[in-house]
């Protein structure tokens, strides 16, 4: 009681100030509900969020006078210190938002404008893959370029979330081996046709073998080995013999970490690993609320925006490391479910750092990799989408003719 008689003409004071705050917001809401379309949004301001923020920060300071005044010298050195290093961050963060959206609204916009494709509309909630394709589902990719479709394509996905790999022609060839194919929107075959994507050139140019397509957007080693250790991938196949295939490219190491980057673009919805064990276990932002909502605050700043910064800032040797044993115990999975070690790794072209420890690593630990590092030269105009950054059906088809000839080559097909 005697701290709050104490301190009763400032908690007075700041009675007084939220009082303020509350009615004169109430009183601008009320104008530009008259005035407005009575969203409570006034010249892309929200005026709720505005009062809010108002609020708390006055409880805030009020909150840290307080407590610095009546703790001992060291809590008040402590707390002024925190103080200290929040608002240097706090300030440089404001002033970096200021210049950077500054900038933005002052560059030039005479080059193209790109929009879409609405990826929102793709994909669906799973327990342990954080976002799946939409079983059953047709999705239009589409893109523009001011105003007007660049690409325009449907995707087509099975019951089991695999974009479907038509045959190349009618015949009744008897398919009696698989090709699985996991890896990310490469994989997937973003911006291509069904027909168009590397499943579908394998399938075509061996016809003894039905390709199955296990990539999808974003994807990285961790969804690969939530599908392994989740799904009985053999109930989904009806070959019985075959091989699988991962195909890497260096930003899966961002997404193996996972990067405040990574948990930004995806929102923290993908599978979390239980290092120790290399076990799936749920979806990272459930099971990590605080590393996620952190991710996100890092992902959201201004000063990463700005600088065009991640975090971390490179590549470390553990996280190379991380992402070796997620490829490795995902192939101890495929070889448990399948009963053989034809589990191979494709070194996307041109997508390896020179000095990435990534082909040593995989191979010290047993893994079959295939070194197309020199294949042909990615990113390029040849080999990539005229209006996206990704690699074009020729980039595709020559990488899947290379495949097979290597597997022909090793005896495998």
């Amino acid at each position: 009681m005697r701290f709050f008689q104490k301190n009763t003409p400032l908690f007075a004071r700041l009675g007084y100030f939220i009082s303020f705050i509350i009615l004169f917001i109430l009183a601008v809401i009320a104008v530009e509900f008259f005035v407005g379309n009575g969203d409570g949004i006034w010249f892309d301001y929200d005026l709720r969020l505005i009062g809010f923020r108002i609020v708390a920060w006055a409880v805030g300071l009020v909150s840290l006078y307080v407590g610095i005044r009546q703790s001992p010298p060291t809590v008040q050195n402590i707390l002024l210190s925190l103080a200290s290093v929040f608002f240097v961050i706090y300030g440089v963060e404001t002033v970096v938002g200021w210049i950077h959206d500054a900038g933005q609204k002052s560059s030039p916009t005479s080059g193209p404008q790109y929009a879409g494709p609405a990826y929102d509309s793709s994909y669906a909630f799973d327990e342990f893959l954080g976002r799946k394709p939409i079983p059953s589902h047709n999705f239009k990719w589409v893109k523009t370029m001011n105003g007007k479709p660049v690409i325009d394509i449907v995707m087509h996905v099975d019951s089991l979330s695999r974009r479907i790999t038509p045959f190349a022609d009618s015949t009744t060839a008897k398919r009696d081996k698989y090709a699985l194919f996991f890896g990310c929107s490469f994989t997937y075959g973003d911006a291509v046709n069904d027909n168009e994507t590397m499943p579908y050139y394998f399938q075509k140019d061996n016809v003894g073998y039905q390709a199955y397509n296990y990539g999808f957007f974003g994807y990285s080693p961790r969804h690969m080995l939530a599908r392994l250790q989740h799904q009985d991938l053999t109930k989904q196949i009806a070959q019985k013999q075959g091989f699988a295939v991962y195909t890497y490219i260096e930003d899966h190491v961002n997404r193996a970490i996972p990067s405040a980057g990574w948990i930004g673009m995806y929102d923290g919805y993908f599978p979390d690993v239980v290092e120790s064990t290399m076990q799936t276990d749920g979806v990272y932002r459930f099971v990590h609320p605080l590393k996620y909502r952190f991710g996100m605050m890092v992902f959201k700043s201004k000063v990463r925006q700005h600088f065009a910064m991640d975090f971390p800032f490179a590549y470390r040797p553990k996280d190379y490391e991380l992402t070796a044993n997620l490829i490795k115990k995902s192939q101890e999975e495929y070889k448990k479910q399948f009963k053989n070690d034809r589990f191979y790794v494709v070194i996307y072209p041109d997508a390896v750092k020179k000095d990435s420890p990534m082909i040593g690593l995989l191979k010290a630990r047993g893994i079959n990799v295939i070194d197309y590092r020199n294949l042909f030269p990615f990113p390029s105009k040849k080999y990539q989408l005229q209006h996206d950054g990704h690699p074009n059906p020729e980039a595709h088809r020559l990488l899947m003719e290379q495949l097979t000839k290597e597997l022909k080559t090793k005896g495998v097909i």
